[in-house]
């Protein structure tokens, strides 16, 4: 399985530092933005499985950003991290309504934001397991291969009206 890619989007200069050298030392990919509108920039022009957002940014906000990807994202959308001092219900719940996978409260957890992106490794590496045990599958048994549940079902039904 290839290494995740990671957008680290935060307009401070230390944080984003440390949130880069962290995430190169956690043995992943690292993209990184300095405001929100090269986030964006990033976003439209690269693929990216996890994004850490500041939530304050200059221009473009990572609320504002959570809600473009919602919004927009033509394939996979990826996983997403507001990062933010912000800590009222109010906002929490905001950052999660505009499209937050989840939420850290500054100074981040670093051994967190390490948990949580290990979680979405392997996440991805069951689905691409998966994916490719259903694909050996299907090749071996072609009577099947593109079909959905719902044509089998469908087809279930077809066979029991005829039986009646």
């Amino acid at each position: 399985m290839r290494a995740l890619t990671i957008l680290v989007a935060e307009d401070e200069l230390l944080t984003r530092m440390v949130l880069e050298r962290s995430v190169v030392q956690w043995g992943y990919q690292v993209v990184s933005a300095v405001d929100g509108e090269h986030a964006l920039e990033v976003l439209r022009t690269r693929s990216v499985d996890v994004c850490i957002l500041d939530w304050d940014m200059p221009g473009v906000s990572g609320l504002e950003i959570c809600s473009w990807v919602r919004a927009n994202a033509k394939n996979a959308i990826p996983y997403m991290i507001l990062i933010t001092s912000k800590n009222q219900p109010r906002e929490i719940q905001a950052g999660y309504e505009a499209g937050a996978d989840d939420y850290l409260t500054k100074p981040c957890d670093l051994k967190y934001l390490r948990r949580r992106i290990a979680t979405v490794a392997e996440k991805m590496r069951r689905q691409e397991q998966w994916l490719e045990q259903a694909n050996s599958e299907s090749a071996e048994r072609p009577g099947f291969a593109g079909l959905s549940p719902l044509d089998i079902y469908l087809s279930d039904l077809r066979l029991m009206r005829r039986k009646t």
